[in-house]
């Protein structure tokens, strides 16, 4: 098999301004597809993970890990679709495969190790075209996205990543692609994460495009997790510049 170029997609100053000027001009991409999100939110799935362990910053949402502790952590709402996308840029096919995020404040040691919170399409098995929604209760603080990667196929035969790694994306302490925030006792929405598919493919938030939508996504997540208060849901998007338009839901 033959494979592309597993290359790093740190953009230059000078494309990263490019980028800045790519969000206007995607501006009513971003739009169009946040209603796709809307369009997509009845088939969406809830992903109910196992119990999660007490020492982790963030782990997977659980009725019993919640109750003791939702007066000292937050729950993070978030959704990823790890579905292709065709005709991607240049490509004839992208995947989102990857996004990481590290707490600021605890800075790592080089690239290979751990990230506080990581979604990621696991199963070998190919991801179908939905969104994927997750809870997670983590510490509070600031979660900087430190690294992404996205699958890419000219072909059948030539497939590989485009990559980001933590050197590339976090800049004294801070990241260049953008974080999310949330304090003691919040429950967050951050947005749903796709492809932009304008020059290479690149990670994009999108989110529930009104009032309407919104409160069909918390109905969902009611659904799936009981206990948790979606009456105290904020819609608080990850904050970026590089990565998704501006929004306040009105």
């Amino acid at each position: 098999m033959t494979m592309c170029e597993h290359r790093k997609t740190t953009p230059s100053p000078s494309q990263w301004r490019a980028i800045g000027h790519r969000v206007a001009a995607t501006r009513g991409l971003a739009i169009m597809i946040s209603r796709v999100v809307s369009g997509v939110l009845a088939c969406a799935v809830w992903v109910v993970a196992a119990p999660a362990g007490a020492a982790e910053t963030a782990a997977p949402f659980d009725a019993a890990a919640y109750a003791q502790r939702s007066a000292t952590h937050g729950v993070v709402l978030v959704s990823a679709n790890w579905g292709a996308r065709w005709n991607c840029g240049k490509y004839e096919n992208a995947q989102l495969a990857k996004l990481s995020f590290d707490k600021s404040g605890s800075p790592r040691a080089g690239n290979d190790a751990s990230a506080d919170l990581v979604l990621e399409h696991a199963s070998v098995l190919p991801a179908a075209a939905r969104f994927v929604n997750y809870a997670y209760i983590v510490e509070p603080g600031e979660y900087l996205l430190s690294a992404y990667s996205v699958k890419v196929a000219r072909s059948a035969s030539d497939v590989g990543y485009l990559n980001a790694a933590r050197s590339d994306l976090i800049v004294d302490g801070r990241s260049r692609a953008g974080s999310f925030s949330v304090s003691a006792g919040e429950v967050v929405y951050i947005g749903h994460f796709f492809l932009d598919c304008a020059q290479d493919p690149i990670p994009w938030r999108y989110y529930t495009s009104d009032r309407g939508d919104f409160a069909r996504y918390l109905a969902g997540a009611k659904k799936a997790f009981e206990s948790l208060d979606v009456g105290k849901v904020e819609f608080r998007l990850f904050d970026t510049t590089t990565m998704g338009n501006a929004f306040v839901l009105r």
